[in-house]
């Protein structure tokens, strides 16, 4: 038996510490984390051949702080301590990959989202390996760093989806900016930069600032009801954007020919990734694409047995379209299923796991 699990945009963070309020950590379902991958250890699971693709923003490190600050220059050393203490304050999480990985047949990979950008430095890449199995390299540990997608066997795509959004898309030619530093630190893309400037900023006084989709209903809603709130948010967007425009590096990062497509796509945020995934699919030799990124679960199904799947995301997230109104806290993974012909059988799963009786509340 043959199984590709994947998931996407956990935004695991630093953890939480009973009494303590951490408003940068989004994520809170180890548990049921741990009992996922349990159950493709044991039963009729315990022989098969299991790969569980991580498809990025797995980990949120622009909002994990390194004494108290959110440094925009990210070093390989700065990268180091936000990853360690992800790793120590969700100990569940690495017991549970761990135990995956006990099976000789299992094997895990990694493909970095725009949130967790860290993952391209190989120390950071060997600390995530020694966590797991004690080496700093294995061979059933991948890393996906030289393109922003990569491919399974039966025309199936893996992408975050970032790429295909101006104000988060990675420069895959230049990850890291080494002139005029000290040390190689991370080439972030704009979108990056604002979280960490701007969005993590006022999360203190809205932890909900991040988890509203679509965002433009709170951003309306907020200009009558919440009109202080807002007009800072405005003021504090206004000023980062004007800067970033001043900034020499941004002309350096966007030549000037392409200056005018990057304007008119920059603020396309969370929207039709399934626009691109049909794209994709008209290729003859892809014939299923698995994203992430916009935090919305779909499947949508073309033409020739051809599907599309986005993963959604663990994170707590409030629907304000009125079809899905309300707060979302499913839980979903993709699932392909290998027959012994080789042919994939593409799904998007709902992973309820056990609840327990009672639950500590965080805010």
């Amino acid at each position: 038996m043959k199984l590709v699990l994947v998931l996407s945009d956990l935004h695991i963070g630093s953890g939480h510490r009973k009494g303590v309020v951490n408003p940068y950590d989004d994520f809170r379902e180890d548990s049921r984390f741990e009992q996922l991958l349990a159950k493709y250890t044991v039963g009729k699971f315990a022989e098969a051949e299991i790969h569980l693709i991580l498809n990025g923003d797995i980990f949120d490190l622009l909002k994990v702080s390194v004494n108290g600050k959110f440094p925009e220059a990210v070093t390989e050393r700065l990268a180091l301590v936000k990853v360690e203490q992800c790793l120590k304050g969700h100990p569940r999480v690495v017991k549970a990959l761990s135990g995956l990985l006990a099976n000789p047949k299992s094997r895990i990979t990694f493909q970095p989202g725009n949130h967790d950008m860290e993952f391209f430095f190989p120390g950071v890449q060997r600390l995530f390996c020694r966590a797991l199995t004690g080496e700093d390299s294995h061979p059933r540990v991948r890393f996906i760093s030289e393109a922003p997608f990569f491919e399974l066997e039966g025309g199936i795509q893996i992408h975050h989806g970032h790429q295909f959004e101006a104000i988060h898309a990675m420069d895959f030619k230049k990850l890291f900016i080494t002139r005029g530093v000290s040390e190689p630190i991370l080439n972030l893309p704009w979108g990056s930069l604002f979280i960490l400037q701007v969005v993590n900023s006022l999360m203190v006084e809205r932890p909900y600032l991040d988890k509203v989709m679509p965002f433009w209903p709170l951003f309306a809603g907020g200009l009558l009801f919440d009109t202080r709130f807002t007009l800072k948010m405005i003021a504090a967007s206004s000023y980062y954007y004007v800067r970033a425009r001043l900034n020499p590096l941004w002309w350096q990062k966007r030549p000037f020919h392409k200056i005018t497509k990057f304007l008119r796509t920059e603020f396309r945020l969370f929207e039709h990734l399934d626009q691109f995934a049909e794209r994709i699919l008209k290729n003859p030799g892809v014939n299923a694409v698995f994203m992430g990124h916009t935090h919305g679960e779909m499947v949508r199904t073309y033409p020739r047995n051809k599907i599309y799947v986005n993963t959604g995301t663990w994170m707590p997230m409030i629907n304000l379209r009125l079809p899905n109104l309300g707060q979302s806290t499913a839980l979903h993974y993709g699932l392909v299923r290998y027959a012994s012909s080789g042919e994939p059988r593409v799904s998007l799963m709902r992973w309820r796991g056990r609840h327990t009786q009672t639950e500590e509340v965080i805010f």
